[in-house]
């Protein structure tokens, strides 16, 4: 993933503020039409950017050849999957 993180307060999902976790969920859980958690293999603080980091998350379903392209029409621009 990579994202630019000025509209989020970091990562890390938070009860009241926007994280990039929480955006990612979203997004995988209407590809996915189930609520998915994904875990970052790292931090950032709120309004950090990243260029490359790393999350996992767990399907029962296989994923298609067109995962990628999928996911990132559904997230925000200033999100993407790689």
């Amino acid at each position: 993933m990579e994202y630019f993180g000025k509209a989020y307060h970091g990562w890390q999902r938070q009860p009241n503020a926007l994280s990039v976790q929480e955006v990612i969920e979203q997004s995988l859980g209407t590809l996915l039409q189930q609520k998915t958690e994904i875990i970052g293999a790292g931090r950032t603080d709120s309004g950090v950017h990243a260029r490359q980091i790393f999350a996992h998350f767990d399907a029962e379903a296989e994923l298609e050849e067109a995962f990628i392209f999928r996911m990132n029409s559904l997230l925000p621009k200033d999100i993407s999957a790689k």
